[in-house]
């Protein structure tokens, strides 16, 4: 996708900063969530303002950047359980801003939200679309807001998808990084005994 297209799609001015892009995306995506609507290509939609937002905070943040390559997917992490809690949870990374948890959405919204409060302070949430905001203070990196946006599969899968960015300037901590703590946490709550 290029520039031009993903500012065709958030409908956003060139040059727009990165609260109106934030703003943009957060406005539509409300609109085009597969969990909102029962349009057949909701899920297509949303994946396409994900990475036009994706994008253009990328080119507000830092217009000379290029995007990182993916890191190697680590293998499928399956929580323990005792009985007669059933099957373990199947979290896994599916690319470098996602995590598959093997739950409902409404079931990996409580997962996320405890997540967040581990990691930081949730600034954001709006459960009818599946977005939690929190920032996050990164010991060598700027405090940065993690937008998390859940998407429901009919496989029973629900995808956590994490974007990054600063809140008071400088480098954002790279977003494959974000993911991984995201993925370890979510597997250190699924473990948690008291949950």
């Amino acid at each position: 996708m290029d520039t031009e297209t993903a500012r065709r799609l958030l409908g956003v001015p060139p040059g727009a900063d990165v609260s109106v892009v934030r703003t943009a995306y957060r406005r539509l995506v409300r609109s085009t969530h597969p969990d909102l609507t029962s349009d057949a290509h909701a899920a297509e939609r949303t994946i396409e303002l994900r990475l036009a937002y994706e994008l253009l905070l990328e080119v507000a943040v830092d217009p000379g950047s290029t995007p990182a390559a993916a890191p190697p997917t680590p293998p499928p992490y399956r929580a323990p359980t005792t009985p007669p809690a059933g099957p373990p949870v199947v979290v896994e990374r599916l690319d470098a801003d996602t995590v598959g948890v093997g739950l409902p959405p409404d079931e990996t919204l409580h997962v996320v939200l405890e997540v967040a409060h581990r990691l930081g302070d949730v600034a954001y949430l709006d459960p009818s679309t599946g977005l939690v905001e929190v920032v996050v203070e990164f010991l060598d990196a700027p405090t940065s807001s993690v937008l998390v946006h859940l998407q429901g599969r009919a496989t029973g899968q629900t995808e956590v998808v994490c974007s990054i960015e600063p809140l008071s300037g400088g480098a954002v901590p790279p977003t494959e990084a974000v993911t991984t703590l995201l993925h370890r946490t979510i597997r250190e709550v699924l473990d948690d005994p008291t949950r």
